[in-house]
């Protein structure tokens, strides 16, 4: 392929360096938010797989363990200093996981403890899916409404999950009620209906009770529907 793309990934992977013990890597926010779980992630796998050089995932293994955002519950708080279960960022902490692990070889001394996070992880968003199959814009307030890209974040993490083996053929149900639930909030033309729009991180449950909610074509929302679309292919194939 080009080469161009391979330096421009392991030129941004190079900034995860030099992070100090207990501190997120250094284009993550100091307060340990889950969107940056799945950003390192996403970068940081990629960078291993084409390097094979561990230090990758050395950082980023170090900075979901450190994160101590997920609470009693199993539901993940957005960032350190806001309590509030955000679907889209329990989404992004169910990316962060599932993109890791993607990359993790078997023998590799963390992944054990992070399948286990991330199974009690899974288990506490199954037990906050509403009787629809869709998770609500705040997980433990079932009065907010029901919105699409935590359920297309959550369900491609499952799906990945269960195509690559670290989790057991019981989440099958469940990622199938979240494939139903997506399906029928995805028109034929590229309309969505309801995913979150752009949203911060705010020490104020109303902030997240009253972000809009995007309807019609919105790039984001229909961007992770593609990614639950063929990740569920995928597992479906068999590859």
């Amino acid at each position: 392929g080009d080469s161009r793309y391979r330096d421009l990934l392991l030129s941004i992977a190079g900034r995860f360096r030099g992070n100090e013990s207990g501190q997120p890597p250094p284009p993550c926010d100091p307060d340990y938010r889950t969107e940056d779980m799945f950003f390192a992630g996403a970068i940081l796998g990629r960078a291993y797989a084409l390097t094979g050089d561990i230090s990758y995932l050395d950082i980023q293994t170090a900075f979901l363990l450190e994160a101590d955002i997920q609470v009693e519950s199993g539901l993940f708080k957005h960032c350190r200093s806001v309590p509030y279960h955000w679907g889209r960022g329990n989404g992004f902490a169910a990316l962060g996981y599932a993109e890791t692990l993607t990359y993790l070889p078997d023998d590799y001394p963390d992944r054990d403890n992070l399948i286990s996070i991330h199974r009690r992880h899974l288990d506490a968003l199954i037990a906050h899916r509403r009787p629809s199959g869709m998770f609500s814009q705040l997980l433990d307030l079932p009065g907010t409404y029901q919105e699409l890209t935590s359920v297309c974040m959550v369900g491609y993490a499952v799906a990945r999950g269960l195509r690559m083996g670290w989790l057991e053929e019981s989440y099958r149900e469940f990622v199938e009620s979240l494939w139903n639930a997506a399906s029928e909030r995805i028109g034929p033309d590229s309309e969505v209906v309801d995913g979150c729009t752009g949203t911060g991180a705010v020490n104020d449950q109303r902030f997240y009770i009253d972000r809009a909610a995007e309807y019609g074509r919105d790039d984001r929302t229909g961007n992770l529907a593609l990614w639950f679309a063929v990740e569920m292919e995928r597992l479906s194939r068999g590859v």
